[in-house]
């Protein structure tokens, strides 16, 4: 089966400019070199700490951020050789869920225009818009008579289902979720997740889920991808990373996980991996490994060469001495 959408060598460098003219004097090196594939029907996890690079990764899928090198392939189609009219056509096919669900909603429109606003911006009458935003509404769990009301008038919960519910109206194949439930509290963020399980089911649809939490990405991921400081450090299936973990890194942030049982909480304590030092600066990354100032492992050969993905098995790791 042919994949969904393909992520080439992504690459994205945002430059530093200072003085009146605006000289460049450097680069923060957001996203470094990377490379993903989605399946249809597939959920991809994207972890990592905040500043890794996920949401720029996520943006860069939707051209909403140009990217400095590689490129996109969605559907057969290289993104990156569109114009801006194709590429908006495009977008019907591929949408997106920010993180905070209030910013991302227009005050002054009520939720019914906010929800209906894709299919006008994609050119359907205004005579056929109930239906379909009446059914999706329903499927969302937003009651009809939230219609006509305004964005502030909703918990985080609700406005994230109206976010969700933007997204779906145009029946998308891939939506980009940005990190869809960090901004909500623990029981809301359970019912949003289940809702995104039935409606990716209902419409066979492919996520790319961002997140910093794993406990939300093993609920939700087939398949999870780790970043570290702009690079993608190990890759596999949800199994592979949870039970087999091979990078450091990985194991590191496995360690930090809460475990519902407090006796095997107490007994995962005393074997946490606690990580030294703090992220280095995208600016000016360390040389070799990226996580080498960091890694309890590091020798010699991690200051002067980059490791690259091997796979082993099903996981792809970046290390020179993966457990």
């Amino acid at each position: 089966m042919s994949n969904l959408l393909s992520a080439s060598g992504l690459v994205k460098r945002f430059p530093i400019q200072r003085g009146i003219f605006k000289r460049t004097v450097g680069h923060v090196n957001a996203v470094s070199d990377i490379t993903f594939d989605i399946a249809p029907g597939e959920t991809l996890g994207l972890v990592g700490e905040s500043g890794c690079g996920k949401s720029t990764t996520a943006r860069m899928l939707m051209r909403l951020i140009e990217p400095t090198a590689g490129s996109v392939t969605f559907n057969g189609v290289n993104l990156n050789s569109l114009s801006r009219e194709e590429m908006r056509k495009m977008r019907k096919d591929i949408q997106i869920v920010f993180q905070d669900p209030y910013a991302s909603l227009n005050p002054r429109m009520t939720i019914r225009q906010i929800i209906a606003e894709p299919l006008l911006v994609h050119g359907m009458s205004e005579s056929d818009l109930d239906p379909r935003v009446d059914e999706i509404m329903e499927l969302c769990g937003l009651a009809q008579e939230f219609g006509n009301r305004y964005p502030h008038e909703f918990s985080g919960g609700q406005r994230q289902r109206v976010g969700i519910a933007r997204a779906l109206i145009t029946r998308p194949k891939l939506v980009v979720l940005d990190e869809p439930v960090s901004a909500l509290d623990v029981s809301v963020q359970a019912q949003i997740l289940n809702l995104l399980d039935d409606l990716k089911t209902k419409f066979d649809l492919s996520y790319l889920f961002v997140a910093h939490d794993l406990s939300v990405i093993s609920h939700i991921s087939d398949r999870v991808a780790v970043m570290y400081l702009g690079k993608i450090v190990e890759i596999g299936s949800r199994k592979d990373i949870f039970e087999n973990a091979k990078h450091p890194y990985t194991q590191a942030l496995l360690s930090a996980v809460p475990l519902a049982d407090p006796d095997a909480e107490r007994i995962r304590k005393t074997n946490r991996i606690v990580l030294s030092g703090e992220v280095p600066s995208p600016v000016d990354p360390p040389s070799g490994c990226r996580f080498r100032t960091r890694c309890w492992k590091a020798q010699s050969k991690c200051e002067t060469e980059e490791p690259t993905l091997v796979a082993h098995g099903s996981l792809s790791t970046s290390c020179h001495y993966p457990n």
